[in-house]
């Protein structure tokens, strides 16, 4: 493992891939997972506020984006997973509370789902369903997505979700993506298959065995999910409570920052801890 001065880590994992991450900050880790196609750097609103509130702040790059490593095998949530837990114990984390977006929900739950939650103290839970299909048993997931649609949707041949429901980005997130940067063509490999596994895996089961402290946000205008979702996760969750921002589609953390930032603080805890 190498440290620069940019405060950037790598983790080479026990598959061989090389996971890269930032780490500043001292006191109670937070873990941020960002969303398919988002990189750590997604991250620029909360980092350094939590940092200033006195935590410990570890941006991930998953596997396959920012400057992580993209390699040809591993092309699953559950191997997100694991690169999440490899990291913890490489860093020796304690009480670290998991902040996910999108994909990155998913990621945490199958950290959960392999590690359960030692180790961790809170989960923030940012717009993602634990399941993208919709059937006749469940239609809590991304609008418009099918069993029968997938083989089209996840090739970017047929649209899914309500794009139109997003509300137009401030400036300061519009400057704030475009310096983040992103990773290019999803649809190709190996992205392309993690997209396929992250659309059809199922993670309902892991939500009710939460047992940390759980908060659920997301925005009213969100173009992925039906409200009714984001309801089942808080509910379900045995922990849980919901937010939902009034200005906000799929990404409150950017949109409405100021304002889900205090909320955040309010729910991890603004006290210094010891590290």
């Amino acid at each position: 493992m190498t440290t620069s001065t940019d405060s950037s880590k790598r983790l080479v994992t026990s598959d061989g891939a090389t996971i890269s991450y930032s780490d500043r900050g001292a006191g109670q880790p937070v873990v941020l997972l960002a969303g398919f196609g988002c990189n750590r750097r997604h991250w620029a609103f909360q980092e350094d506020v939590l940092v200033e509130a006195g935590f410990r702040v570890l941006a991930v790059d998953l596997r396959f984006h920012g400057d992580s490593e993209s390699p040809e095998f591993g092309q699953r949530i559950s191997r997100l997973g694991m690169d999440i837990g490899e990291l913890i114990e490489q860093e020796q984390l304690r009480d670290a509370v998991l902040v996910g977006h999108s994909m990155g929900v998913s990621v945490a739950l199958a950290y959960i789902d392999l590690f359960g939650c030692a180790g961790i103290a809170k989960f923030v839970a940012i717009d993602q369903s634990p399941r993208i299909v919709n059937d006749d048993e469940w239609q809590l997931g991304v609008r418009g997505v099918t069993w029968e649609k997938i083989p089209l949707q996840v090739t970017g041949r047929e649209p899914w979700g309500d794009p139109g429901r997003e509300p137009a980005k401030p400036a300061d997130v519009r400057a704030m993506v475009a310096a983040a940067g992103g990773i290019g063509d999803f649809i190709t490999s190996p992205l392309m298959a993690l997209k396929l596994d992250h659309f059809v895996s199922d993670w309902r089961d892991v939500v009710a065995r939460i047992s940390v402290p759980t908060w659920v946000a997301t925005g009213a205008h969100s173009p992925s999910y039906p409200h009714e979702s984001m309801t089942w996760f808080a509910e379900t969750a045995p922990q849980a409570s919901l937010t939902t921002f009034a200005d906000s589609g799929h990404c409150p953390h950017w949109n409405e920052h100021e304002l889900f930032n205090r909320q955040l603080l309010d729910f991890i805890g603004t006290r210094t801890h010891a590290a």
